[in-house]
């Protein structure tokens, strides 16, 4: 029985050193979360080309695209006497975000109206890291009384995870009215 007991424990440490090695023979990423470059810039092309045939399907040729692919489409302005929203200020709007794809273009995936507060707004810091990057870059480019489009590339909203009903690799389109500015 001991010679059997010493022949098991034997084979378990053998085991162990020969799957040990093995493990650390693989190469394992330095950040399990990091995401190939060359899989990001494919991704952030694919966002523009599907922001642009939104914009060419619905005939809006008046935009404007920042330097990290967001597009604004004005719809309303405010007064050009309210300055431009600065980081670290407290921004209300009302909203509501629609997919841009074709086939789902027209579904509603969340608005301000439906968040259960008395304004049916919401609220939140600028550059706190409450909202989405894409909400935090848009809102530097509009001041109070401004409402706008907001056609935000997956990579500034929820990246390859998606969130909730929103799949991972997906542009977003928000109808955005900044209602106050503190």
């Amino acid at each position: 029985m001991m010679m059997k007991n010493l022949t098991l424990l034997l084979s378990l440490l053998l085991a162990l050193l020969v799957g040990s090695s093995l493990i650390a023979g693989c190469k394992q990423p330095a950040n399990p979360y990091e995401i190939d470059p060359k899989l990001i810039e494919a991704q952030k092309k694919a966002d523009d080309d599907t922001i642009q045939t939104y914009l060419t399907r619905h005939a809006i040729t008046t935009y404007r695209r920042l330097d990290s692919g967001i597009y604004l489409v004005p719809l309303t302005d405010g007064p050009a006497a309210n300055p431009l929203i600065k980081a670290g200020q407290k921004v209300t709007v009302n909203y509501v975000g629609k997919f841009i794809n074709k086939r789902k273009e027209t579904q509603v995936f969340d608005a301000s109206s439906t968040n259960r507060t008395d304004c049916g707004c919401f609220s939140f810091r600028n550059g706190s890291g409450g909202v989405i990057a894409g909400w935090d870059q848009a809102t530097l480019q509009m001041r109070q009384g401004d409402r706008k489009l907001v056609l935000i590339p997956s990579y500034l909203a929820y990246s390859f995870k998606g969130s909730g009903p929103i799949p991972g690799s997906t542009p977003l389109l928000f109808d955005m009215e900044i209602l106050s500015v503190e």
